[in-house]
């Protein structure tokens, strides 16, 4: 069926991804023969040309020698097979014609895609509809910056070395550089405190609801405990809560909407497929309760 087929291939801007291999105008000068069997630069670099960005990167890990090392065993094993039994053999027949079926299939639908491959300004014009229509997708809480010192419950008068910390700071003495120094969190000591933007439910309770009643940056949080420990916290940036900006989201948009479009071609083309075709619902009931697996 054709809505099983993800349109996936297609990118914007389509750029093809060099390993090495500049795509120029092509020799058939041999990489590798033997056997009767020879695979050239020519072959190679035509199959790198419709190749996908996915199988690129595969093929800059693996390795271009032992790829083309491996089509070379491939080639010589398969025309070893035309020469034997193994051609004949019945399940073999079957599966090359399941092959084949699969190959014109696909290569029919790529012919289908670009024929309806849309503008770029028709994409764009349907990704700012799906924008408007899905913008609680888009939606950005609340956000807060902050920063904290932590003195642990183990440590010995923690509250009140916490307490003198907090009386350091309210006299003048630079938050980030006690943090660095007193701050017994190791994660944000050295950075002098700071946590990082963060957004509801990504802090402990006791946290959460000391920062998030806060509201000016620059603000300090009294001493108060957690299951860490003795904090202090300071403020330093406050985001609303809002909704990103199509600019911000376009570049993926643009990839759903060009999807969404060559689907809708696709699933047209169905329509037209199936526009005359009939099930045999009592055969196809008979089949699926014959698959059905008793517990």
């Amino acid at each position: 069926m054709f809505t099983k087929f993800a349109v996936q291939k297609i990118s914007l801007p389509l750029v093809l991804v060099g390993f090495g291999i500049a795509v120029i105008s092509a020799q058939a000068q041999s990489l590798i023969a033997g056997q009767g069997i020879s695979i050239d630069a020519k072959e190679i670099q035509e199959e790198l040309e419709r190749a996908s960005i996915e199988s690129k990167v595969e093929l800059a890990k693996t390795g271009l020698k032992k790829n083309i090392t491996n089509l070379y065993v491939r080639r010589v094993l398969a025309n070893e097979a035309t020469k034997s039994d193994v051609a004949q053999n019945k399940l073999v027949l079957s599966a090359i014609e399941k092959a084949k079926e699969r190959i014109l299939s696909d290569a029919m639908l790529e012919s289908l895609d670009q024929k309806n491959q849309p503008s770029l300004d028709a994409i764009e014009a349907y990704a700012r509809t799906m924008y408007t229509a899905n913008q609680q997708k888009y939606v950005i809480p609340e956000q807060l910056r902050a920063s904290h010192i932590l003195i642990r419950t183990g440590e010995q008068d923690a509250k009140t070395k916490m307490q003198d910390i907090l009386k350091q700071i309210k006299a003048g003495a630079d938050f980030e550089e006690l943090a660095k120094t007193r701050s017994q969190d190791p994660g944000s000591a050295g950075k002098g405190g700071d946590l990082g933007y963060f957004g509801r439910g990504k802090m402990i309770d006791q946290f959460e609801k000391i920062v998030f009643a806060m509201s000016k940056p620059g603000e300090l949080s009294e001493v108060f405990d957690s299951p860490f420990g003795f904090h202090i916290i300071k403020l330093t940036d406050k985001k609303p809560a809002g909704v990103k900006s199509f600019a911000e989201v376009k570049d993926q948009l643009m990839k759903e909407a060009q999807n969404e479009i060559l689907m809708q071609g696709r699933l047209k083309e169905q329509d037209r497929i199936l526009k005359d075709a009939k099930f045999n619902d009592q055969a196809l009931e008979t089949l699926e309760k014959s698959l059905t697996v008793k517990p």
